[in-house]
């Protein structure tokens, strides 16, 4: 609505000022150039004379003090419209939405982008096996974030015009994400531990030699990269699934990582090869995310949109 208010509002508009002001100069220039014309018809026809003036000013003023239906529809949206005003507008306007497909196109927007989500997170899932796939890791996790605020923002769009244009989403309560996203700071810190860990292992280790180390080296490496998506996508503006099933699954992914670790752990000692001290610090960062995450009160509230 137009930020106009009744005490702002023109109540005349150009087109009224200029018939009012054609009006004067009709009245004034019939004075000043006929005044002695005037006299002599008046004293023959004085009805006549007074009637015609008289009407033509009178249908000048009254073109300047009246307003078309147009004007008085305009001013009244752009002032205070009732309520039934309103209801007509917003029926009109989403009628015409629908007739345009605007709805219809937001709706397989949101589609299309749950859809390329769902694409680059399952390649994202097949490349964490990859024990160099942190080098290229950043560009997905930004691509996976932009994709995450077009969704919200679409979402958010079709909710402003009067429709849910996708499935449901969950909201997930401030304190929960806080906890969240500390957990997130963490558990990306245990990920810088891991690349160190497979640089200094990488360096010391033939893969080709001890392919049963690197198997589970990898295993554990997917593990952790999946639950650290998961985790993104708790902390996304829009959240399309259970929160509690993606947390379980998270603490899922987080344990099996432990357990892989472990298992690494077990190969080097078998093999007379002490752990890197980054290792271990990777291992004790890893069960305190898991524990954590476990402490995080999540709740399934599906939003009105």
């Amino acid at each position: 609505m137009s930020p106009l208010t009744p005490s702002t509002y023109r109540r005349s508009v150009q087109p009224q000022y200029v018939w009012g002001l054609f009006g004067l100069a009709v009245l004034a220039f019939t004075l000043a150039v006929a005044f002695t014309n005037l006299q002599a018809i008046y004293q023959a026809q004085k009805d006549f004379i007074v009637g015609s003036l008289l009407s033509l000013t009178g249908f000048c003023f009254g073109k300047a003090l009246s307003r078309t239906q147009e004007q008085k529809a305009l001013e009244l949206i752009q002032t205070e419209p009732t309520e039934a005003v309103e209801a007509a507008l917003t029926t009109d306007r989403t009628a015409r939405l629908h007739s345009d497909g605007v709805f219809q196109r937001l709706s397989l927007l949101a589609r299309d982008l749950e859809a390329a989500t769902a694409r680059i997170s399952e390649y994202y899932d097949t490349e964490a096996r990859r024990p160099d796939f942190y080098r290229h890791l950043p560009l997905l996790r930004v691509a996976l974030e932009d994709l995450d605020e077009a969704t919200a923002n679409i979402i958010d769009i079709g909710r402003i015009l009067g429709t849910m244009v996708e499935g449901p989403a969950y909201v997930i309560g401030p304190a929960a994400r806080l906890s969240l996203a500390s957990i997130r700071r963490d558990l990306r810190e245990s990920l810088g531990r891991r690349d160190q860990a497979y640089e200094w292992l990488a360096a010391r280790l033939d893969r080709a030699a001890n392919e049963e180390l690197w198997d589970v080296f990898d295993v554990m490496t997917s593990d952790v990269l999946k639950a650290d998506r998961l985790l993104d996508a708790l902390l996304g503006k829009h959240v399309s699934f259970p929160p509690q099933e993606v947390l379980v699954t998270t603490i899922g992914y987080l344990t099996a990582a432990i357990r892989r670790a472990d298992e690494v752990g077990k190969i080097l000692a078998s093999q007379q090869i002490e752990r890197p001290k980054i290792f271990d610090v990777m291992v004790e960062d890893l069960a305190k995310a898991c524990d954590d995450l476990g402490g995080v009160d999540v709740r399934d509230h599906p939003s009105a949109g």
